[in-house]
């Protein structure tokens, strides 16, 4: 694989933009004093124009719609200041600090490095992690008890999730031997990536491309899929990271015209057009994230909230991209599906 140095981005995009709504149950008992919460909420890859309620991005939405249901209301009893590197991963550093200097109860992060980035800059401002293995990451000791100010909620059970996406790959397309990762370069320099060279070994697949780089946007994408057709690729695993879950729609038409099949972590790219996916329900985390959040500012400490982990994974099928693709998928394989979309 490629590992060139890539150029960065030009600059992250950071400021607050609090939107007003309607309360519909107060996060306060009754007799108690209203009081207004401060929360910072970051993500290194998505605009923050998609950080609302009604944001096609669904990460954002179920966690802005869990708030107001458990009671915090933006322009009522809640202040919410957004910050993003918006794909530019250097600024991550920069983007943490300013998170930190607008002193919020508790900060609430998408991806493994941007917490790792928290953690460097506070040990003071409680944060709530959505993040990979945090353990594999240096981010806290145990999941059991994290210690110090970070919790949250880890989207994976353990690098082996990515052995079992290559090994639905092999059964469903066992002559497939080169295989794509769209994921960038941290990715692969991280125990994730470690383990996927060694899945992909252990099941006769040579990994092709290179990994996506900054800044990410509609050329960067085309750029590694025309890469990915001269390398030849036969399918592409779409890893659960926050460049491709804020790219969504650029990652499924450009496999889609590249004729690729992909498997991803999450179904709501299978709802998009892709392949198939084989993961948690990542609506489901983000609730159970917004939860902690809400524990934190109820005066909950984060070093005594254990990290929670998924514990049920689906297999999700498109079979309207199998046709496509001019794949049959086994008989064997859709028995085990928890959803097939005709």
């Amino acid at each position: 694989m490629d590992r060139r140095r890539f150029l960065a981005g030009t600059g992250a995009v950071l400021f607050a933009a609090p939107l007003a709504a309607r309360a519909q149950q107060p996060a306060y008992g009754v007799g108690q004093r209203r009081k207004t919460y401060r929360i910072a909420v970051i993500s290194p890859a998505a605009p923050i124009t998609l950080m609302t309620e009604t944001s096609p991005n669904l990460f954002f939405r179920e966690f802005f719609v869990e708030l107001r249901r458990l009671g915090y209301v933006e322009g009522e009893n809640l202040v919410v200041h957004r910050f993003s590197s918006e794909g530019h991963e250097r600024r991550n550093p920069e983007v943490a600090t300013a998170a930190i200097r607008s002193a919020p109860d508790v900060i609430f992060a998408f991806s493994s490095r941007m917490v790792k980035a928290l953690k460097d800059a506070t040990t003071a401002i409680p944060i709530v992690g959505y993040t990979a293995d945090p353990v594999s990451f240096g981010i806290v000791a145990s999941l059991a008890s994290p210690g110090g100010n970070v919790t949250g909620i880890s989207t994976e059970a353990g690098v082996e999730i990515d052995g079992k996406r290559l090994s639905l790959i092999k059964e469903i397309m066992p002559t497939a031997s080169r295989l794509a990762v769209l994921a960038p370069l941290a990715f692969w320099m991280s125990p994730y990536g470690s383990a996927i060279q060694m899945f992909a070994g252990q099941l006769g697949f040579i990994v092709v491309g290179r990994p996506i780089a900054d800044p990410l946007d509609e050329v960067e994408f085309r750029s590694v899929f025309a890469k990915l057709q001269r390398d030849k690729a036969d399918v592409v695993l779409v890893p659960d990271v926050s460049e491709n879950n804020s790219n969504q729609r650029l990652v499924v038409e450009f496999a889609e015209r590249a004729h690729l099949p992909t498997i991803a972590s999450t179904r709501q790219f299978v709802k998009a057009g892709s392949l198939m996916s084989y993961g948690p329900d990542p609506a489901d985390l983000v609730r159970r994230a917004v939860g902690y959040v809400d524990k934190v500012l109820r005066g909950a400490k984060p070093a005594d909230l254990p990290i929670e982990q998924p514990t049920k994974f689906e297999l999700t099928i498109n079979l309207r991209a199998a046709k496509t693709l001019g794949l049959t998928i086994p008989q064997s394989v859709l028995l085990r599906a928890g959803e097939v979309i005709q």
